[in-house]
């Protein structure tokens, strides 16, 4: 797996993370990670994509291949996946994603200790972050 880190640092500590709320609208898809800062403060970290294509959400757990590729070693929450994500690596059904691979949409991921989300969207998202 490649990726490419995306955004602020959270703390290099072992902390417990994890997806806090999922809204769909007409804003776009924003994801609030429930996480703490360098400084070990408790945040929000608020993740927007204007347009998505797609998303999916599992526990990492579901997502064992992903820690083991040792690509996730930066301490941030949003990556790019640039190869072997939910798109372009990992086994699909026949016709499932076919027109998003047709056309190169861009895969991004947020990942927690615990809840993880893949998107795919060529909208570059944008991260706020707010005292929890």
């Amino acid at each position: 797996m490649k990726v490419v880190a995306f955004g602020q640092e959270h703390t290099k500590g072992k902390h417990e993370s994890d997806i806090f709320k999922v809204s769909d609208d007409e804003n776009g898809l924003t994801i609030t990670v429930d996480t703490v800062d360098v400084k070990g403060s408790r945040m929000y970290l608020i993740v927007n994509f204007e347009f998505v294509r797609g998303y999916r959400y599992l526990d990492e757990g579901d997502l064992m291949c992903y820690w083991e590729s040792d690509a996730f070693t930066s301490p941030v929450h949003v990556f790019q996946v640039l190869a072997g994500g939910w798109s372009n690596g990992e086994a699909c059904e026949p016709g499932v994603l076919n027109i998003s691979k047709a056309i190169d949409i861009k895969e991004w991921f947020v990942g927690t200790t615990n809840g993880c989300i893949s998107i795919l969207s060529d909208a570059i998202p944008t991260i706020e972050s707010k005292n929890a």
